[in-house]
């Protein structure tokens, strides 16, 4: 097991202290871990809608468009959306960062730690 893991793994072993109940720390985590996980999705969606939007006009060899004047629209209409969402998780992770630091609750600061 490389050092850094070793490190998360070590503190992971170790107690927690914390004046919330275990049920609260439970929501707290869980809120926090799908924040994390919707805000990936939100990302890789954001850069899809951006990329068919941006090869609009782009024809193939054949000239057919890559993309169908639908399916741009589509992209258009959802990036704002998507921008709104990724906005909602973003915030969500930070407050429940907040919460957790100030009730001692661990959790990863680095994917390198999960």
């Amino acid at each position: 097991m490389n050092t850094a893991n070793h490190a998360a793994f070590a503190d992971l072993s170790r107690p927690l202290l914390s004046p919330l109940p275990f049920a609260e720390r439970e929501r707290l985590a869980g809120a926090w871990r799908m924040a994390s996980q919707d805000i990936a999705d939100d990302i890789r969606f954001i850069r899809q809608y951006l990329k068919v939007i941006a090869e609009k006009d782009e024809r193939l060899s054949t000239g057919t468009l890559v993309h169908g004047r639908a399916y741009v629209e589509a992209c258009a209409a959802w990036l704002p959306e998507m921008v709104a969402r990724y906005l909602r998780n973003l915030r969500l992770i930070s407050e429940c960062e907040c919460a957790m630091l100030a009730a001692g609750v661990r959790f990863a600061r680095s994917s390198d730690a999960w």
